[in-house]
């Protein structure tokens, strides 16, 4: 019976670029015990700052010059919260705030914010309730009799959901009673989601599904006010979080749908992009995913609204993320290997090949080494004969080379240089994170791009490497 309640109270904003307005907050209060006085946004990232700060006093006056776009605002006394501010217009605004007794925020001549506060109150009511019916249940576990429980809980439910009904009525009669402000767009996305099949809770692929096709199904897309809220990132993230389960192919044609749905406006389709991007298509990501990210580039540079300076900078990165993708055979070039002989990368016979780029002091390309070196499931298809464990450095410092090879080369891989500086002077493999592995076959073909120390045991019984 637990759900989700919108933690309003804490709403914290990113601006973007609309129209300068002239600015001005006075807050009327007694006892607030503060130093100063001061209105926050959010960056759109991580931090929070700061745009303007003020001595307190009984009447507090916040001035601002500079624009301050349509969005939610943190109001502080020093460091502690003490109101959301909803700005919900590109014009000049001049608002003003009591503070009473209890600490609530009345406003004298900002109709929306004076509803926006009752919205807040009302829907905390809500929460309260639910956690309410929650604890009685909870409590009656450890007591009642199964028989007696099961009656109890049924009951409840119908509790719930009768506030749940209320809930939602009222969240609708907000929206209609606020047609075409940010508060209507906050509230509406702010409605419940049905919750997903029963079936589904035991498979967990189904509710990734559920989610990923469901986050936003009340999202407002036409209104690119909600980007400069709190509420559209952490979703966007969480998307990301789900999708990322899914079967590549089935993700990416996922993402593809919602960036073309996010194309109502640039500043709502920008803001899907890079968040997207920070989970799923940055290297350093845990989450990242090549096949999802090359979607997303595909779709934005097939958006004629993306900004002209991004234009170039997705399509050099789709060219590097579309290099060598499995089924394609991988460029040539020249090695030197330990012996001090010269060959073509070509010239390696072997049925499966596992090509690792790296740098002999780079750590992790060390600790991965080390993993490798003990992996039963490599050693045994090296012993096979079925797989050629290749190294390949590919930077210019020969010493330090020569000092791998005397000191730290594993005798049963075959060790070579790039010693005509052939993969970078041409860019013949997207090196920028590394070490990078490739499973290839006999024809030099790749298999597996980008593959992670942990699969390499899954990869080689899938392909029967033993």
């Amino acid at each position: 019976m637990k759900r989700i309640v919108p933690l309003l109270i804490t709403l914290f904003v990113f601006p973007f670029l609309l129209s300068a307005q002239n600015f001005t907050l006075t807050v009327n209060s007694k006892g607030l015990g503060a130093d100063s006085l001061r209105i926050r946004a959010f960056d759109g990232k991580k931090a929070f700052k700061t745009l303007a700060v003020t001595p307190c006093t009984e009447k507090t006056v916040l001035k601002m010059k500079d624009k301050i776009p349509a969005g939610l605002y943190k109001v502080q006394k020093d460091t502690n919260f003490l109101f959301d501010l909803l700005i919900s217009e590109d014009k000049k605004q001049s608002i003003s705030v009591s503070i009473n007794s209890k600490g609530n925020s009345i406003f004298e001549n900002s109709q929306e914010n004076t509803n926006f506060q009752t919205y807040l109150h009302r829907t905390e009511w809500f929460a309260a309730k639910a956690d309410s019916i929650n604890r009685v249940f909870e409590e009656a576990q450890k007591t009642m009799p199964q028989y007696m429980l099961q009656t109890l809980a049924q009951n409840l439910i119908q509790e719930a959901e009768g506030y749940t009904g209320q809930e939602a009525a009222y969240k609708q009669q907000v929206m209609d009673e606020n047609k075409g402000t940010l508060l209507a767009s906050v509230v509406q996305f702010s409605k419940q989601l049905p919750p997903p099949p029963q079936e589904y809770y035991g498979n967990q692929g189904a509710l990734n599904y559920y989610y990923t096709t469901h986050l936003f199904d009340y999202y407002p897309f036409e209104d690119p006010r909600m980007v400069s809220t709190p509420l559209a990132a952490p979703r966007i993230r969480q998307y990301a979080a789900e999708i990322y389960y899914l079967r590549p192919e089935e993700a990416a044609k996922l993402a593809d749908e919602l960036l073309t749905k996010a194309r109502v406006n640039p500043v709502t389709y920008h803001c899907f992009f890079d968040n997207l991007e920070a989970v799923l298509g940055t290297l350093k990501s845990p989450y990242f995913t090549e096949e999802i990210y090359i979607a997303m580039l595909r779709n934005a540079l097939s958006y004629d609204k993306v900004e002209k300076k991004r234009v170039n900078y997705y399509q050099q990165l789709l060219d590097l993320h579309t290099k060598n993708l499995p089924g394609t055979k991988i460029p040539d070039f020249q090695v030197l290997w330990s012996d001090s002989s010269k060959s073509s990368i070509y010239d390696i016979e072997s049925e499966y090949i596992l090509l690792y780029f790296q740098n002999p002091d780079c750590p992790t390309c060390t600790e991965v080494r080390g993993k490798l070196a003990v992996n039963e499931d490599v050693n045994r298809a090296i012993e096979s004969g079925k797989l050629k464990v290749v190294t390949i450095y590919f930077e210019d410092d020969r010493a330090l080379w020569e000092r791998y090879l005397r000191n730290h080369a594993n005798p049963k891989y075959l060790h070579g240089w790039d010693y005509k500086n052939e993969i970078n002077s041409k860019n013949l493999f997207d090196l920028r994170i590394i070490p990078y592995m490739f499973l290839l076959d006999k024809d030099k073909v790749v298999l597996k791009k980008d593959m992670l120390y942990n699969e390499v045991s899954d990869i080689l019984r899938h392909y029967k490497i033993y």
